[in-house]
């Protein structure tokens, strides 16, 4: 992907209002708690508190959120156990996150209390990944190597979650019912 985007530049002589430069290796891993792609905190950080927030039409957004997810404010975000992990999608489900996502768990088990699953993005990465020898990585930490396809994403099939499941997923949106039921 870096070396598509190195492709894409901007007119000569375009002009700016202004030129942000982030260093991601400094920004923490951040998570959704709730049901809009706005509801992210760092992964080391709390389930943040509705009533604190003023406008009316975004607390009561957040305070639905909290209801859906069956989350407590100031609950700590690594106290939250979780059913299933899901590493997969179109969005998320690309040769370079399978080595990405292999690195980390090359040598480590999934926890047992949980089911956790890779779903390559497309046939041509599973057969890449599987040539790589990163399907075996992934089965030797636990994880379930799937077809691929959208899967959990959007609870296709019978990969969706049951009631009062959690799960760390790849997909790209947290919409309520995407991956299943409440």
């Amino acid at each position: 992907a870096l070396a598509y985007w190195k492709t894409l530049h901007s007119d000569e002589g375009a002009h700016f209002d202004k030129v942000v430069v982030l260093d991601a290796q400094k920004l923490p891993p951040i998570v959704s708690w709730g049901s809009s792609p706005e509801d992210v905190v760092s992964v080391q950080g709390f389930v943040p508190n509705p009533e604190e927030i003023t406008d009316e039409n975004k607390r009561s957004s957040k305070l639905r959120a909290l209801d859906y997810m069956g989350l407590t404010p100031g609950t700590r975000i690594t106290d939250i156990q979780l059913d299933r992990v899901f590493i997969g999608s179109c969005t998320n489900g690309r040769i370079e996150d399978l080595r990405a996502a292999a690195k980390v768990v090359e040598g480590r088990k999934v926890n047992p209390r949980v089911n956790a699953m890779i779903v390559p993005g497309s046939g041509l990465v599973k057969e890449q990944a599987e040539a790589e020898g990163l399907d075996k990585i992934f089965l030797a930490a636990g994880f379930d190597w799937r077809e691929p396809g959208c899967s959990m994403c959007l609870a296709m099939n019978d990969d969706r979650l049951k009631p009062h499941e959690r799960c760390a997923s790849t997909s790209n949106r947290n919409f309520e019912g995407r991956q299943g039921f409440k």
